[in-house]
């Protein structure tokens, strides 16, 4: 009996882990940023929902960035998801960005304008597809 119930205290964290990774906090450097970031894609979710972009460069938003040292979000790997406009009151997403996400592959320099969720900063999301600035193998 007690095993079986840590078993399921085990498959309850896995699945609650499962479903956070497409929306991972951000590093507490980039907590609040807004701006641009050109970086190495790392990966892409099949689904288009979110990529992992590790940073290179971080231009801020002079006007909407809060995160506090901007720079410091250099070399940190950033989990960036799409936008979820609202449709009939229900937030849904962007079906541009998640067509721009599947096309990411591992390797590819990308520069793409983000920012932090207003009610939750820790949260960074694409402000529309980005560029290629470098594609492996081309």
């Amino acid at each position: 009996m007690k095993c079986l119930r840590s078993f399921g205290v085990i498959l309850a964290c896995g699945l609650t882990l499962g479903s956070l990774s497409a929306h991972a906090a951000a590093p507490k450097e980039a907590v609040g940023f807004w701006g641009t970031v050109t970086g190495a894609v790392k990966s892409a979710q099949k689904d288009g929902a979110s990529f992992v972009l590790k940073v290179a460069t971080a231009e801020p938003d002079e006007k909407k960035n809060k995160a506090a040292d901007p720079a410091a979000i250099v070399g940190k790997e950033l989990t960036l998801a799409v936008r979820m406009p609202r449709k009939d009151g229900k937030p849904y997403p962007s079906e541009e960005d998640v067509a721009y996400i599947k096309s990411l592959k591992p390797g590819m320099t990308i520069r793409v304008k983000v920012f932090a969720v207003m009610g939750d900063p820790r949260i960074l999301r694409i402000q529309s597809p980005g560029e290629t600035v470098n594609e492996p193998g081309k």
